[in-house]
């Protein structure tokens, strides 16, 4: 074999891992945008969620119902003061009411059970929402055995974290708020 043809088989040699190395990096490339484009989708769908959910939020819900409980207060004291309305219709009126305020009451007890369940997923500080929740176990040697340790790592969209229940991220909202 002569050295010119030794030559050029290492430079074919780059120049083919050169190739390669360009083909996996653009492989990567591409996985990466596609990730990045799917993250984006789910943050315009959970926009969307997000925007359906307050139109029909508990609050509106309940502001809602206790007008029309003021409306069937108002229509009773109404009929109780015309003198020509029976009492069958003041006592219909009153069973819509105590329904309109039962109606009222269970929904207030739902959205009280809705916030207890929600706690876990907004900051306790300003209420910023969940942005990771992660579990994360680790194997570590301690006297000769090996045991499993847990760790948890919770964050929320104001910076505020925490890692296995300690305070390592600070809530920026909550600053803003006590400073002003």
């Amino acid at each position: 074999m002569t050295i010119e043809v030794i030559f050029w088989t290492q430079i074919a040699s780059i120049i083919g891992f050169v190739v390669a190395l360009f083909i996996l990096y653009r492989l990567l490339v591409e996985q990466k945008d596609a990730t990045i484009q799917l993250q984006k989708e789910n943050i315009a769908y959970l926009k969307d969620q997000l925007t359906e959910a307050k139109s029909q939020s508990p609050d509106v819900l309940a502001q809602k119902l206790a007008s029309r409980v003021k409306l069937f207060e108002d229509e009773v004291k109404r009929l109780d003061e015309d003198k020509t309305s029976t009492q069958e219709q003041i006592k219909a009126k009153e069973a819509e009411l105590s329904r309109a305020r039962e109606e009222a009451e269970e929904l207030t007890k739902k959205v009280l059970h809705a916030r207890e369940l929600l706690s876990d997923f907004l900051c306790p500080h300003c209420g910023a929402p969940l942005a990771e929740r992660a579990y994360h176990s680790e194997s570590v040697e301690y006297q000769g055995r090996e045991i499993d340790v847990d760790h948890e790592y919770t964050a929320f969209e104001c910076g505020y974290e925490i890692i296995d229940g300690e305070i390592k991220g600070k809530c920026k909202n909550s600053v803003a708020k006590t400073s002003t």
